[in-house]
């Protein structure tokens, strides 16, 4: 039987773009079409969205079980401990004696949380599997090994007591398998995958793709497109900047971005920097965007997509453009060797000299761009679909 472990941020399926929720939805539903066990222990909540999927919840009190946000401040934390612990004891109620099972946690407090209240004869009877989902990883280790001291400590706990931990990129196995003293036989290089039966290329005149054009006034428009949370470490701010003198001589050229909030002050730095600069018809803010169609719709609209975060561990919004057949703008700092291939979509970028001649060469020429789209769908459909990654898994 294979448990696949929710974080309790936000239920499955989830509302909002919760990465790591949408993972462990869409793995356990391409184990089940496997023909294989799989049970989603996952955060109780009243107003869980509509689902096939097996879900056995955890009790969280309700005055804390529905909030996730990035300004939830204690709230966070109290729902992440409580979670925790009670998914703990609600895993040590579910291992029967005479079964076996495979517990894939995604979160550094569950797994912690489940050692530290579960008894040895608990454990044996399960082979421990853990997802490490965390940016951080990716970064030089001067920069991070302070912070993983005080930060991830259980998460480097999760991954020296695993029986196996998946890495979303090769900087993070090097990182790890060199300075936490990680056996590499117990690491792996996992990539996400993505549902292209959602995420897909819908016609022209499609009329989602029309209304919602008309909607925001871009008909005829160059559109490049960017979703994630607002925050300095997605560098939105500096996105802008870049694009800024090609906004000036290309008046059809339009930014739109999409996430929630995390950090007030930075969206504000944002409107100032775009209401100082007169840029307020071309750059617009989408306000957060549900995953699944309605997402998609804004991918459809798009000419490109672009992603300059600070870091990455491996980012879904670049999978599900792509799956869009969205070709990819990528900062130079994001590449990681899955992408490294030929007619993938993808197009990097290390200054803001090399974006623009991407953007006019690459983008603004329809003929190219639409070779562009087709390149990224397939590079999906043969590498990155979740039944593929699933069986990546298994494998």
């Amino acid at each position: 039987m294979i448990l696949e472990i929710g974080t309790g941020y936000t239920s499955i399926p989830s509302k909002v773009g919760a990465a790591t929720e949408i993972v462990v939805e869409e793995l356990a539903r391409s184990i089940l079409k496997m023909g294989k066990n799989v049970l989603i222990f996952d955060v109780n909540d009243k107003d869980r969205m509509p689902s096939n999927l097996p879900i056995q919840e955890v009790y969280v009190p309700a005055f804390i079980a529905g909030k996730s946000g990035y300004n939830l401040g204690i709230f966070h934390k109290l729902k992440r401990v409580f979670y925790s612990f009670s998914l703990a004891l609600s895993l040590n109620r579910y291992i029967k004696k005479d079964k076996s099972y495979v517990l894939h946690f995604h979160n550094q407090y569950n797994f912690f949380f489940f050692w530290l209240f579960s008894s040895r004869k608990k454990r044996k009877k399960a082979r421990l599997f853990y997802t490490t989902h965390s940016g951080i990883w990716s970064k030089p280790w001067d920069e991070i090994k302070e912070k993983v001291k005080i930060k991830y400590f259980m998460e480097t706990f999760a991954m020296k007591n695993a029986d196996a931990s998946f890495l979303l990129n090769d900087t993070t196995m090097l990182n790890i398998s060199r300075h936490l003293g990680i056996p590499s036989q117990t690491l792996h290089l996992m990539p996400n995958g993505v549902n292209t039966t959602i995420y897909k290329k819908l016609g022209k005149n499609d009329d989602a793709v029309l209304q919602l054009k008309k909607k925001l006034g871009v008909e005829n428009k160059t559109i490049i497109f960017l979703a994630g949370t607002i925050e300095l470490r997605k560098n939105q701010l500096e996105i802008i900047q870049y694009l800024t003198p090609l906004l000036r001589d290309y008046p059809n050229l339009f930014f739109l971005f999409a996430g929630g909030i995390r950090d007030q002050e930075y969206y504000n730095s944002i409107e100032s920097y775009t209401k100082a600069e007169n840029l307020g018809q071309q750059v617009s803010y989408l306000g957060e965007l549900a995953p699944g169609n309605n997402l998609n719709t804004y991918y459809n609209i798009s000419d490109a997509f672009i992603l300059a975060s600070k870091f990455e561990a491996f980012p879904l919004v670049t999978l599900e453009a792509l799956s869009s057949g969205l070709p990819v703008l990528l900062s130079n700092n994001l590449m990681i060797n899955f992408f490294k291939q030929e007619n993938t979509g993808i197009f990097n970028f290390g200054s803001p000299e090399d974006l623009h001649k991407i953007i006019i060469s690459e983008i603004m020429d329809k003929e190219k761009q639409s070779l562009h789209a087709n390149h990224a769908r397939l590079f999906i459909e043969n590498n990155f679909s979740w039944d593929l990654v699933a069986q990546k898994y298994f494998n």
